[in-house]
């Protein structure tokens, strides 16, 4: 238990590490655009936090970004590179919204049709990804991201022809769902909604999950394909489940978007959640907790960057060098650490 504390202490350590210089190199750039560091984060403080407002959106972008990291960390801790998290947020969202714009039928039952439909449109996007890893060997960085393209112009396909809004006039835009399928709001006055309780269930799901055969399969698949073959596992088999669990849990981010926000399907839904998801999770260290928490800053981050462009003249890209110089620095200390266990096991082979 000690060691375990110790480990998760300097986890948290060199993240907060990894922000802070993150921080401080933005600042640096703040200075150089030709405005005040100090005014620049302060705007960027209170637009996440100045009202209630504000922290209604910062939840709001928090609960799918925290869905998709979940989906990202399952498949990073089997060593499977998921970086498809747009395309299965999209097909997720596609799939979501098909039963409440043409099922009949009484809410009650088409609100949890669609959820089940959102996870499962992620989870055989991802699927497809999985199938051609272990039928055809394809890496998986490169077929997910081919598929995020695939999926892009998918959604374009449907929002500018058989599922645009005939009322909606040139907006690349479906019809709306019903309001009666729409998560219930907190206050009429902030966007926060029902599907912050989906995200908590979502949180502890996963850290149970992690204590179930499934997820030690899982884990003893990100050990290699050797370690998991001698252990009995059919190592084909937890790829493609896997993979589908990504998926699935990025899926729901996409219902989560819709029958929570949007209300529809709209051209650019994704966003790039699944590019900041990526970050969240290894920030996060692929760890539930850890994942919350980097989800709780990437989205104050977001949310009072765009107050911060508005109110001040420092571009919004400044965020997204933050979010880069974050990656950078999570590669670097793997990279580091790995290196260092490599030299250690060098010196110890040398002296045996």
């Amino acid at each position: 238990m000690g060691n375990k504390l110790k480990s998760a202490a300097g986890e948290v350590c060199a993240a907060v590490l990894t922000i802070a210089i993150a921080l401080a190199i933005g600042a640096v750039l703040v200075k150089l655009s030709g405005n005040d560091p100090v005014e620049a984060y302060q705007t960027l403080f209170r637009g996440a936090f100045g009202s209630k407002q504000r922290i209604s959106e910062v939840f709001v972008k928090m609960v799918p970004l925290c869905m998709m990291a979940f989906g990202t960390s399952v498949a990073f801790r089997a060593q499977l590179w998921n970086i498809g998290g747009n395309g299965q947020f999209i097909l997720g969202a596609i799939a979501a919204i098909l039963p409440g714009l043409y099922l009949k039928l009484p809410p009650v039952i088409l609100l949890p049709l669609s959820l089940i439909c959102g996870m499962l449109g992620g989870a055989l996007w991802a699927g497809l990804a999985a199938v051609l890893k272990i039928r055809f060997s394809a890496n998986e960085v490169i077929t997910t991201l081919m598929l995020n393209y695939i999926a892009t112009y998918f959604l374009a396909f449907l929002v500018h022809g058989p599922m645009k809004d005939p009322v909606g006039g040139d907006f690349p835009q479906s019809p709306n769902i019903a309001e009666a399928l729409r998560l219930p709001l907190f206050s009429d006055r902030l966007r926060i909604h029902a599907g912050i309780f989906v995200g908590i269930l979502v949180v502890a799901v996963m850290l149970f999950f992690w204590k179930t055969v499934l997820g030690y399969r899982i884990d003893l698949a990100g050990q290699g394909e050797k370690v998991a073959t001698y252990s009995g596992m059919s190592v084909k088999r937890t790829v493609l489940i896997t993979m589908m669990i990504s998926g699935a849990l990025t899926g729901l981010a996409g219902w989560n978007e819709i029958y929570g926000v949007q209300y529809r399907l709209l051209e650019g839904v994704a966003s790039g959640y699944g590019d900041i998801a990526v970050v969240i999770a290894l920030l996060g260290s692929l760890n539930p907790v850890g994942i919350v928490i980097a989800g709780f800053f990437f989205s104050a981050l977001m949310v009072g960057g765009a107050t911060m462009q508005r109110m001040t003249d420092v571009p919004y890209s400044i965020v997204d060098i933050i979010q880069g110089l974050v990656i950078v620095f999570i590669i670097a200390r793997a990279t580091l650490n790995l290196t260092m266990v490599k030299n250690w096991i060098g010196r110890r082979q040398r002296h045996a």
